[in-house]
């Protein structure tokens, strides 16, 4: 999550047949009009956040599965157990002392 943007909803979804590389995201991405950060996959896995006009327009026709199945050339039966899901914020804590120059190191 960007800073400063806000909590996004998406969709997960179980695809099958095909193994997910960066090609294939940045398709469905262009497909249903979201930045490619917008499309993730882990362990068979897709999340889609809903970020554009485009793509909650799909959603609210109740295809956002046969688009993805177009978007990658599969059937539809390849894509299951869609769930709605919401974005987890995740605070990163770090030392900014750790990143300063010391001219010490050199």
């Amino acid at each position: 999550m960007y800073p400063g943007s806000k909590i996004r909803t998406g969709f997960t979804m179980k695809v099958t047949g095909i193994h997910l590389n960066r090609p294939d995201l940045h398709t469905i991405a262009a497909e249903l009009g979201i930045a490619t950060r917008d499309v993730l996959t882990a362990d068979g896995i897709l999340t889609i956040y809903n970020t554009s006009k485009t793509c909650q327009e799909i959603v609210d026709d109740k295809n956002l599965a046969l688009f993805i199945s177009m978007a990658l050339d599969i059937s539809p039966e390849n894509i299951s157990d869609i769930e709605e899901v919401t974005e987890v914020p995740v605070k990163l804590e770090f030392d900014p002392s750790e990143f300063a120059y010391d001219e010490d190191d050199e």
